[in-house]
């Protein structure tokens, strides 16, 4: 078996990743043969090292006789767009919050099955050391997603730096922000994207695996993280509802919950072990309530 590594690149202009495993391209929802032929096919989204982690489930699974091919997009609607259609199985890059989000907004209907791991998210500067050199009129990155974006200005709050309207939680946009006492400018940049942006703005809001797979800095040296024990934000395996009794599908999710190697892989992900959380440790393995 051969893991098939293919990238959707529909409006971003992050590259192709140089860990391609197999030189296949596609265009939208033009889904690879191989992966519709798969036992199981699973989407991703080229969201820094997160992703070999899946492919370290994937190479365990031949080892079980189970084929599972993994397709990457670099978009954040597709993935559950491709599941909804049937063209992958299974995918793997969202949580509970961004899920809600797209059901609500895009009338989708699908199942978390499993949990996967949870990251933290954190404000990291590569120009300033805390929040009191932070000067007015500084730019900030933000995620240019609502649900992502809401998180982040949440963090921004808890940090004294702006205020957000009572109990707008992480529905929160730049647009609903009540009191920026330093005329911060907020910079919308696509989520896997923020660390880029560390060159040119004061500081953003980011997830420490992008920050591990950029290089730019140590991701454990945020100005802060957030902490949050709902485990709301944390991955999920996420399919049609048609395949919740999925045989191969919960083998698959089995491999990646129980591997030491996966662990191992989200391990070199983060660089730290206090960035992330083994989030189905905490439950029984496929039971999410719904």
């Amino acid at each position: 078996m051969t893991v098939t590594r293919t990238t959707h690149n529909t409006h971003s202009s992050t590259p192709a990743p140089r860990r391609l495993r197999t030189g296949i391209a596609a265009l939208a929802l033009a889904i690879s043969p191989l992966a519709m032929a798969a036992d199981v096919s699973i989407g991703v989204v080229a969201n820094g090292l997160i992703v070999d982690s899946v492919y370290t489930a994937a190479d365990l699974a031949e080892k079980q006789g189970l084929d599972v091919k993994v397709v990457e997009f670099t978009d954040w609607v597709i993935p559950n767009t491709a599941v909804i259609n049937g063209d992958v199985d299974i995918n793997y890059f969202q949580h509970e919050v961004f899920l809600e989000n797209e059901e609500k907004t895009r009338n989708f209907d699908l199942v978390p099955l499993a949990y996967g791991m949870e990251g933290l998210i954190g404000v990291y500067s590569l120009k300033i050391n805390s929040f009191d050199e932070l000067k007015p009129g500084s730019q900030i990155a933000v995620a240019d997603d609502p649900v992502n974006q809401g998180r982040g200005l949440k963090l921004l709050e808890q940090a004294g730096l702006i205020t957000l309207p009572d109990g707008i939680g992480i529905k929160a946009s730049i647009h609903d922000i009540i009191e920026n006492p330093r005329n911060l400018k907020f910079v919308e940049v696509p989520g896997p994207q923020t660390p880029r942006s560390l060159e040119d703005v004061a500081a953003a809001v980011s997830y420490p695996h992008y920050i591990k797979g950029s290089g730019v800095m140590d991701p454990a040296d945020a100005l802060l993280f957030e902490r949050d024990n709902t485990h709301k934000f944390a991955l999920r395996f996420v399919v049609h509802p048609d395949n919740v009794d999925n045989q191969q599908i919960r083998q698959f999710i089995r491999i990646y919950q129980d591997s030491p190697e996966v662990k191992q892989s989200l391990l070199e992900a983060f660089g730290n072990e206090t960035l992330y959380k083994h989030a189905w440790e905490d439950f029984p393995p496929l039971e999410v309530k719904l």
